[in-house]
């Protein structure tokens, strides 16, 4: 999406263009954001039209000047904000915006020590332990070197979900654990869906080999234990997912319906710990790599002695499925 020419700006090659430089430009100005928080605090999802007057939003803003303040205004009007007869609302680009500074930056400061959660390791049976920086929850076995290096090639680690700093408010280590764990999995089907949890955008999916893959233990190349994952990549933001085959074949709607026939629900009820638990000392998948050339695999879930057989191609999708 960058051009070549280094000379240009980057924000010439982005597909919103001329427009994500006014938005930029729109947003840095303090009281162009005091207009924005001003009008979401008199925001109700479930209300009225929840119009703010101009004289009462330049008392919220505190602006003494009408002239200047009109001017941001203006600047806003047709962009974050929207003008109706009984005054003025965000437009859903305001809302976007505003609840995503409230994402990044959440409520009051996130904390979250490292904590040793209710739940073993389903390689070691080792105890778990879950830490919370930069935006992500991660979950490390105390014992063994884990599932994944990740890019800093961390030790013990068996997954890392996205949780934006609001997540954390008013929650237990093991309530963080779980929300992160459904915020997941969400945009993990949002992404196999191919639209963008984040932007709408399309998705690209793959499923990638490793080429310098040992059987035993993590790879030191790819810092994988598994030699086959599922990755997704958004054309537009570059927002991203990488995941198990296991947990990608646990989205398919035969292996849903198998699993509830054998009792667990792998799609609803998941806030909790204990169904987090269930699902992982239960529903566990063996995964055999049929095709390099091009990518296949397939993925195997069994429970209660009874199995479900998914194969997937190189962009993940189930051409295959054998009870």
């Amino acid at each position: 999406m960058v051009g070549s020419d280094p000379s240009g700006s980057p924000l010439q090659s982005v597909s919103a263009g001329a427009r994500a430089t006014e938005a930029f430009e729109l947003l840095g100005n303090e009281t162009r954001l005091a207009i924005l928080v001003a009008l979401w605090e008199q925001y109700e999802p479930f209300g009225r039209d929840g119009a703010v007057r101009f004289s009462e939003l330049r008392a919220r803003v505190g602006t003494a000047d009408s002239g200047r303040f009109n001017y941001h205004l203006d600047r806003l009007d047709d962009h974050f904000v929207e003008s109706t007869d009984d005054g003025y609302r965000l437009s859903e680009a305001g809302l976007t915006f505003v609840r995503s500074v409230i994402a990044g930056a959440g409520i009051e400061d996130p904390a979250l020590e490292p904590s040793d959660v209710d739940a073993a390791c389903t390689l070691c049976g080792a105890g778990v332990r879950v830490t919370y920086e930069d935006g992500l929850v991660r979950v490390l076995c105390t014992e063994c070197e884990g599932l994944w290096a990740g890019d800093d090639r961390r030790y013990g680690q068996l997954a890392e979900f996205p949780l934006h700093p609001a997540g954390l408010v008013d929650r237990s280590p093991e309530e963080v654990y779980a929300a992160a764990w459904v915020n997941g999995f969400q945009n993990l089907y949002s992404m196999l869906e191919e639209v963008c949890p984040t932007c709408t955008g399309r998705v690209e999916r793959s499923l990638d080999v490793c080429d310098a893959h040992d059987a035993d233990g993590r790879c030191g190349d790819c810092g994988r234990r598994t030699r086959t994952v599922a990755r997704l990549r958004c054309t537009v933001c570059k927002d991203w997912a990488q995941a198990t085959m296991g947990a990608v074949a646990k989205y398919h709607p035969a292996v849903v319906g198998f699993c509830y026939d054998h009792g667990l629900e792998l799609q609803y009820g998941f806030n909790d710990l204990a169904a987090i638990r269930e699902r992982l000392e239960r529903a566990g998948s063996d995964v055999a790599l049929l095709s390099v050339d091009p990518p296949r695999v397939a993925v195997t879930t069994e429970l209660d002695g009874d199995g479900i057989r998914l194969e997937l191609d190189e962009a993940l999708s189930v051409v295959a499925v054998e009870t």
